[in-house]
């Protein structure tokens, strides 16, 4: 086993959030152990204790990476796509690209619990930088901030519906659709009701 001061904090917590992520990639957010985290980095799992309040400190960790991915995906299409509709479109298979091409993350991220006293003011402000990008391309199709904030939800709701659903095998019971086709209708929808 390695010794404390053979990595610095900074490096143990970047090990650690390497290994967490590589072990939810292989097996699911239930692969995300303290044991197994520490078994990876050559470290006995008091020193991951040292390092995150508890599991979940562990777990924010790795979904930041997650949430920095998308926060960059987002700022991106902004300045690819000036016209709001196709931005949205673009948002949206963005959302639907990381579940298909990172599902277990996908996973651990947005459909696994954590105690709201775990997050973090950091954690938070990555959630924003996801999230308010949606909400100032629906500002002129919402027209004010309230509504947008609030549609924002809506649609992020559905595709997470969506993205359950398909994830559990429950999306196509009777015939199949794409999910890409399902929320090009809603979407569709969404701006017929506009």
């Amino acid at each position: 086993m390695a010794r404390r001061k053979d990595h610095t904090r900074n490096e143990l917590i970047e090990m650690a959030v390497a290994c967490g992520r590589q072990l939810v990639v292989e097996g699911g957010p239930q692969a995300l152990t303290a044991r197994k985290v520490a078994e990876q980095m050559g470290y006995t799992p008091g020193t991951l204790y040292n390092l995150f309040t508890n599991i979940e400190g562990l777990m924010l960790a790795v979904n930041q990476g997650s949430l920095e991915h998308l926060a960059e995906r987002m700022a991106q299409i902004m300045i690819d796509e000036p016209e709001a509709k196709q931005c949205l479109g673009k948002f949206c298979a963005a959302y639907l690209d990381f579940h298909r091409s990172e599902p277990e993350l996908w996973k651990l991220l947005f459909a696994t619990p954590i105690q709201n006293e775990s997050i973090t003011e950091e954690y938070s402000k990555m959630v924003h930088q996801v999230f308010d990008p949606v909400v100032e391309t629906l500002l002129p199709i919402s027209g004010s901030r309230k509504a947008a904030r609030q549609d924002a939800k809506i649609i992020w709701s559905t595709l997470h519906g969506v993205c359950l659903l398909q994830q559990s095998d429950k999306l196509d019971v009777s015939e199949a659709d794409s999910a890409e086709d399902l929320i090009g209708r809603f979407l569709d929808q969404f701006y017929t009701g506009r």
